[in-house]
């Protein structure tokens, strides 16, 4: 029966998985955005087409550990915005990819005022 031997292997691209993540935290309420993962700051936030860069994978044993880089709205509350992201981000990656996440690292590199645009 050919449910019962392997067909071959899946295999995601690093890619998926950081727009996986990045979809994911931009929708949780108080993410402004997201900043290039090597910026360190967040004084180039990227436009929502390319916000997968501000994620990091890393996938080694079989455990995957994400670093999202995030700027926040000036009226969140930081602690609770990033541990949402956390734990949104590795509900979705786990739903939709059936891959553990060991770690969501978030970053916050800059809060957003209203007068910043």
């Amino acid at each position: 029966m050919a449910g019962d031997r392997p067909l071959g292997s899946v295999k995601v691209a690093n890619e998926v998985i950081a727009h996986i993540a990045s979809l994911t935290a931009s929708q949780v309420q108080g993410v402004a955005g997201m900043y290039q993962a090597r910026a360190r700051d967040g004084h180039r936030v990227l436009p929502a087409s390319s916000s997968y860069k501000g994620v990091r994978v890393d996938m080694g044993n079989e455990a995957l550990n994400l670093e999202l880089f995030l700027v926040v709205d000036h009226s969140a509350h930081v602690p609770t915005v990033a541990a949402e992201v956390q734990r949104q981000v590795a509900d979705a990656v786990d739903k939709m990819l059936g891959l553990e996440v060991r770690q969501v690292n978030v970053f916050v590199g800059d809060v957003r005022f209203p007068e910043d645009g």
